[in-house]
């Protein structure tokens, strides 16, 4: 149900922010003379694909934090930006879904005797108040573990979000394109998903919604 997606959002963004340094919205990424390397071979902020058309083909970095962040730092941001992307789109799609009335059959708690069907006409905000919290544990216990076996597995400062998954091209600039269509759609899906909870928090707030 939407209630299910938002809390797995929400428990995903504390997560990935329990870093100090990682940030849900890393810089698009700005120009090579605004940062400071300690030698040419180490990543700079724009060595990372990011900079569209959006933003002037330009790294958007208004409080300049990149100026102060060395190799390990932007791939931990870098890693925090994907892994916020990659929670909305799949949000913004389950939001989608749902929106139609779509929603499993059957209890959600037998415990509490709470269905499934009871929390999706509550809507993805109240109905959240109605999940147990014995199931609010549970997902964050889940969401922790692989959280804790991933970031062992695949560290963020050491991988910026790549878990190894094979390449669909072996063209290096088709694959900076097809990195760049991940980040474009995961930005966009980032604000529709907040666009989709403004929306039911606070009626009219959001134009052409609900759609």
């Amino acid at each position: 149900t939407r209630c299910v997606v938002t809390i797995c959002v929400g428990i995903c963004t504390m997560l990935s922010l329990a870093s100090p340094t990682a940030c849900g919205f890393a810089a698009p990424l700005a120009p090579r003379s605004a940062v400071r390397s300690a030698s040419p071979s180490m990543l700079a902020v724009t060595d990372l694909v990011g900079a569209s058309t959006e933003v002037s083909n330009k790294v958007w970095d208004p409080l300049k934090l990149s100026e102060n962040m060395d190799e390990s730092n932007l791939k931990l941001v870098r890693a925090a930006e994907l892994k916020h992307c990659r929670v909305a789109m799949l949000a913004t799609v389950g939001w989608l879904w749902t929106a139609t009335g779509t929603h499993f059959e059957g209890m959600l708690s037998t415990s509490s005797g709470v269905s499934f069907a009871d929390v999706a006409a509550a809507g993805p905000l109240l109905g959240a108040a109605k999940v147990p919290a014995a199931g609010i544990w549970q997902m964050i216990a889940a969401i922790g573990a692989l959280e804790v076996y991933w970031e062992n597995k695949y560290p963020a400062a050491e991988c910026g979000g790549d878990f190894g998954v094979p390449r669909v091209t072996q063209d290096p600039a088709k694959f900076k394109e097809i990195q760049l269509a991940e980040l474009k759609n995961g930005r966009l899906a980032m604000i529709g998903i907040i666009s989709f909870a403004c929306a039911e928090a606070i009626p009219g707030s959001v134009p052409f919604y609900p759609f």
